[in-house]
């Protein structure tokens, strides 16, 4: 016979007038009058110590709902440990069977026995053969009883973190926008809708026939041989780049390689050349790195060197073959004063070709590091803009005397990039697909940006000025002197139209302008979200 107990009766039965069983947060307690041996009273930790044998708990606190996206298992395992975890079940009590769970939360026994095996399994709960389940007693100093109760978040102390993590924590590497879906006009996205999955699919599907068993083991922490060989040929013939297979390392992504660069080459306080405006995931990497930036000005022929001497750099960043975000591209005259720099200061350039593929007038320009032997050039690219963001393969041409160093530092940095989506990338250039998607989108983009250009002119002539577009996948509209950019992109944001001010990318005060992205959006969308930007920027 089981007869209920109440809180004021289990007092009682275990001696205790210091502290009543709490039948509120435990549930019901029965005493099972079966059992012939009491187990004397006791106090641990200031609370009631049952005999197992005693005390059993109903879990009619527990709550299941068909309608979560959790499983009903997973909700009685996470609902019964925060309770075990929260001492809301006290140490020692006995679970309810199985049969009785059945019959009191209403799901099978298999939801059942698999959450509390998980619970015991974990060290949640105690099984004994023959005898049941039992609350574990959790013997950890932030939940014995009488410990300081849970503090909110808001109110922890500040973590002890590392000095890179301070310099890093108000970085960013991209504007702020307003929600994750790309609208118009986000800079530097690609038409996703235009790539050839199929093609990128057979290719994958035919490196896995030739390595299958190759691809799904480690790779080397460089990266595919093959991929390596492939992009050495086609930047030697496509970009003028001087370099063999093993000068260069697969990164993911330019973001791991800048910070790659970063941490490998600079110490803590050393100077920095960026442009400005400029890129913001360069300027994040450097920081982390431990730099001291100098801001350096962008004309008609890109990077003024003059405006930076005052202060020679341990390493300088830069967008030759096109300036992000201004689209200009630096002069022969100013990439060979440049290279001048790097000798004499013993200071490593790095050359970001982020999107050197789409120039729309004549043949795509050779980059700095083909110019000379120099052996201070770092050459960075990416496959994010070319072919999908997601897809998170870079790399990194690297002066010889570089590359064991660099190696052993991608190496403990994240022991190598997805060996499959190498293979697929060197299939992709080797069978011509990579070099026809980039023929096809380079047409594309550049009817789109005369579509952007017809309507900015037609819509927004006074308010927005636009220079001439050789290259790129964004183009900066310049607002009146003393316009608020911000103000200004903030108000487009609210319309549904995202083009960032030119004042987030630059680390002092600059000429107001917005960045527009036009690669990314169909002739449609560009039209309508023109009318978009000319009936805000009117009613302001």
């Amino acid at each position: 016979m089981v007869k209920t107990l109440s809180s004021k009766d289990a007092a009682k039965v275990s001696g205790s007038t210091q502290e009543p069983l709490d039948a509120a947060t435990m549930g019901t307690i029965y005493f099972d009058e079966m059992s012939t041996k009491i187990a004397e009273p006791s106090f641990k930790e200031g609370r009631t110590a049952l005999n197992p044998a005693m005390a059993i708990a109903t879990l009619n606190m527990v709550r299941l709902s068909r309608h979560q996206r959790a499983s009903l298992q997973s909700q009685l395992y996470r609902q019964i440990r925060e309770l075990v975890i929260s001492r809301k079940l006290i140490p020692g009590i006995r679970l309810p069977s199985t049969r009785d769970l059945v019959t009191q939360l209403g799901v099978s026994r298999n939801t059942i026995v698999n959450a509390i095996d998980q619970l015991v399994s974990e060290g949640y709960l105690n099984s004994r053969v023959g005898s049941g389940v039992y609350v574990a007693d959790l013997k950890t100093r932030a939940w014995k009883a009488g410990a300081e109760p849970a503090r909110s978040v808001s109110n922890l102390e500040p973590p002890r973190i590392s000095p890179q993590a301070g310099r890093i924590s108000s970085l960013r590497i991209a504007p702020l926008y307003p929600s994750s879906k790309v609208r118009p006009f986000r800079p530097c996205q690609p038409a996703l809708d235009l790539f050839p999955i199929r093609n990128w699919n057979r290719a994958r599907s035919h490196a896995l026939s030739l390595q299958l068993r190759e691809l799904l083991g480690e790779g080397e922490p460089a990266g595919s041989s093959r991929l390596r060989r492939t992009l050495s040929t086609y930047l030697r013939e496509a970009r003028g780049v001087r370099c063999s297979a093993e000068q260069i390392i697969i990164t993911a992504g330019t973001q791991q390689a800048l910070s790659l660069i970063a941490s490998t080459l600079l110490e803590a306080g050393d100077r920095a050349w960026i442009e400005n405006p400029g890129y913001l995931g360069a300027r994040a990497a450097l920081m982390a790195g431990g730099a001291r930036l100098t801001a350096v000005p962008i004309d008609a022929e890109g990077l003024t060197i003059a405006a930076g001497q005052k202060q020679p750099p341990r390493l300088i960043y830069c967008t030759p073959s096109r300036q992000f975000p201004l689209g200009t591209t630096m002069s022969l005259s100013r990439r060979l004063a440049l290279l001048d720099v790097a000798l004499s200061t013993k200071a490593w350039i790095i050359e970001d070709d982020y999107d050197s593929e789409f120039r729309y007038v004549d043949r795509p320009l050779p980059s700095l590091q083909g110019l000379t032997a120099n052996p201070h050039v770092i050459y960075a690219g990416s496959f994010s803009k070319v072919l999908f963001p997601s897809l998170r393969l870079g790399y990194l041409v690297l002066p010889e005397n570089l590359v064991e160093v660099f190696r052993k530092a991608k190496e403990i940095h994240d022991a190598g990039c997805s060996t499959i989506d190498q293979a697929t990338a060197a299939v992709f250039i080797q069978e011509g697909f990579f070099s026809a998607h980039v023929r096809r989108m380079r047409k594309v983009y550049r009817e789109r940006l005369e579509v952007f250009l017809d309507e900015a002119k037609k819509h927004t002539a006074g308010w927005l000025t636009f220079g001439d577009v050789e290259a790129g996948m964004d183009v900066t509209g310049w607002l009146h002197p003393g316009a608020d950019d911000a103000r200004v992109s903030a108000q487009l944001a609210d319309a549904g139209v995202h083009a960032p001010p030119l004042s987030a990318y630059s680390l002092t005060d600059c000429d107001p302008g917005l960045v527009f992205g036009f690669t990314a959006f169909s002739p449609t969308q560009l039209r309508s979200a023109m009318r978009t930007v000319a009936e805000s920027i009117t009613h302001m």
